[in-house]
């Protein structure tokens, strides 16, 4: 039965390859954001929920969307999306041209929980973006690299809708290597300021060679990975309105409004006061003209 799946994801995703990458960007939307809707012919696009809730509507078809929740258009096909239940949605858009496209209908008009290695993936495709010698190529090797795994997902016996579990079994195994149980560790404590040897400790491993193995991994310190993960929280927080900047920085664990204004400013280039102001007037990003 195995063999049988995979000859026909093969088969489907023969040919396939994405030929241009037009628009792949992470957007954070404000919780009383609405985006009217489009068309666009020549263009597929994906929309992968980050945070927060949203309304999709894709195709005719209406989806109610979770963190994780991943819709392919289809071009020509009319589409929109908003906030939903007074969240402030975050998610990645990628619109793109490929050959060999056909397979991809099967992915169109449905909702598609994704497990946290398909949307690392994609992640990927969006830092892939730039000017750097081969950045293009490699965006559209990853991004063809992506549409084929999510094919063999959707091609599976039981696809992650009919196996909620599938996520959970993916994230417990890479819970069992040394790296998975010392990033858990920096997310559940993010906020805390333990020190970072204690994850070490709970992974089971030396520092030095936890910070070789993370470093090796991610391409980035545990220190850097708890400012991401303290940052990001403290966008969402900022996102939804009602919170002062004071109440923020204690909420991600920050004692010194200063400090934290000082961290926030140097990851995202901007104080929290203003990135509070923007996202709140911040509207839809628009597709190219065609």
């Amino acid at each position: 039965m195995k063999r049988k799946r995979a000859a026909l994801s093969r088969d489907l995703a023969a040919g396939l390859s994405v030929t241009r990458v037009r628009v792949a960007l992470y957007q954070e939307k404000g919780s009383r954001f609405r985006f009217r809707g489009e068309q666009h012919g020549g263009l597929f696009e994906i929309f992968c929920l980050d945070r927060g809730r949203a309304s999709v509507q894709s195709d005719g078809r209406r989806f109610s969307a979770r963190p994780g929740d991943c819709f392919l258009y289809w071009p020509g096909h009319f589409h929109r999306h908003q906030a939903s239940g007074g969240d402030a949605p975050h998610y990645l858009t990628v619109a793109f041209e490929a050959r060999g496209a056909e397979s991809l209908r099967a992915l169109c008009a449905k909702r598609w929980p994704l497990p946290a290695r398909l949307r690392t993936l994609l992640a990927r495709v969006v830092d892939d973006g730039g000017t750097k010698l081969g950045a293009a190529a490699l965006q559209r090797a990853r991004l063809t690299e992506f549409l084929v795994e999510w094919l063999r997902l959707g091609h599976a016996e039981e696809t992650p809708a009919a196996r909620p579990g599938l996520e959970a079994a993916y994230l417990e195994r890479a819970a069992g290597t040394a790296v998975g149980k010392a990033l858990e560790f920096v997310e559940a404590r993010f906020a805390s300021g333990e020190s970072l040897d204690e994850a070490a400790r709970a992974a089971g491993v030396s520092p030095p060679h936890l910070r070789r193995l993370v470093r090796g991994l991610t391409g980035r310190t545990l220190r850097a990975t708890r400012l991401r993960l303290r940052i990001q929280r403290a966008k969402h927080l900022l996102s939804q309105g009602g919170y002062n900047v004071k109440v923020v920085a204690g909420e991600v664990g920050y004692e010194s409004v200063a400090a934290f204004c000082r961290c926030f400013k140097a990851v995202e280039g901007v104080t929290p006061t203003a990135y509070a102001r923007s996202i709140a007037a911040r509207g839809p990003t628009p597709l190219p003209e065609e």
